[in-house]
């Protein structure tokens, strides 16, 4: 099924207590070159027939390129390390706002992820998961509040299960995660007086769908090149594993459907519903059993269960002769 045909034919049974889908609504979801944000802007330009600034880190990416083609999406460059982008991506809403539009929410869906354990991942590696994820959040949202406050929109911001539970070889994605879950916390304590909304929105993984690793294979050779002599000797062999292992996550992907009902009935109940709750998790099974064990059993198991759900290659230390 076609992207144009699967937005088209799914059905919404009516959430109780939805607010007016009023015909001139607006909103921003940054991070949608590909994966999610590409997806959620199509699912609520065509099911929930709202106009959206769909923020992709480049104008010409394929994502973007794709959603030009649709009526109600307005593709526009949006980089949160780039302040220029993020001051554009301001006056395209208010310009919206100011000829009718009502602004629904922002969705904070931009983020980069590289696996690779702490010692190996470079300063600007790491820092750029946290200025990307967290940073650029907060200072895409900052600009935002004023105009989100007197329109009494909300922001959804996209967090991670990692968010909750952190992952090892995502030491500094999960840092950025359980940061922005932090913040989310505080800042809808803040907003409710105001009568805004800040939900979280924790959408499972779609890593195969999306770009969001599509530089691993360039920041292992980064890695790589910057071991001085006795890293490069002591981790070897099991780096080489631990990358070729991780391959089939750096080949960039065209932009793909997800075909999840599910996911884009909360979705749409964290974007409309009146009363809508703080948090919204999509998860797999999987997921739901780890965490549950997670909850019940000693850190020296849950270490050991954590090991195995992220099943990444082993480290066998040298035999000296």
């Amino acid at each position: 099924m076609n992207l144009r045909a699967l937005f088209s034919n799914i059905f919404f049974r009516s959430a109780p207590k939805l607010a007016n889908n009023l015909p001139k609504k607006c909103l921003l979801i940054s991070g949608c070159d590909s994966g999610l944000g590409f997806n959620l802007s199509l699912f609520c330009s065509k099911a929930l027939k709202i106009t959206v600034v769909s923020g992709c880190l480049s104008i010409n990416s394929d994502g973007a390129k794709l959603l030009k083609r649709e009526k109600n999406i307005i593709p526009i460059e949006l980089d949160l390390l780039n302040p220029e982008t993020v001051q554009n991506a301001f006056h395209t809403i208010n310009g919206l706002v100011l000829n009718g539009y009502q602004l629904s929410a922002i969705v904070n869906n931009a983020g980069i992820m590289c696996f690779g354990e702490f010692e190996w991942q470079t300063p600007d590696i790491f820092e750029s998961q946290i200025n990307v994820n967290l940073l650029g959040t907060m200072k895409l949202t900052h600009k935002f509040l004023p105009l989100i406050r007197t329109q009494k929109g909300r922001i959804i911001n996209i967090t991670s299960h990692c968010g909750f539970h952190s992952l090892p070889s995502l030491s500094a994605y999960s840092a950025s995660k359980s940061g922005l879950k932090s913040w989310n916390d505080a800042l809808r304590m803040e907003m409710s007086k105001y009568g805004v909304k800040v939900i979280n929105f924790v959408p499972g993984s779609f890593i195969m769908l999306s770009n969001i690793t599509a530089k691993q294979c360039i920041y292992a050779s980064i890695m790589r090149d910057k071991f001085n002599d006795e890293q490069t000797i002591f981790y070897g062999r099991y780096f080489e594993q631990y990358n070729d292992y991780l391959r089939s996550l750096s080949k960039c992907k065209a932009p793909c459907e997800i075909a999840d009902n599910i996911l884009y009935k909360k979705f749409q109940k964290a974007l409309l519903s009146e009363n809508p709750k703080t948090i919204y998790i999509h998860e797999p099974w999987r997921y739901k059993i780890y965490y549950f064990l997670f909850k019940i059993f000693p850190v020296r198991i849950v270490d050991w269960l954590t090991q195995k759900f992220v099943s990444m290659p082993k480290y066998i230390p040298k035999v000296n002769n």
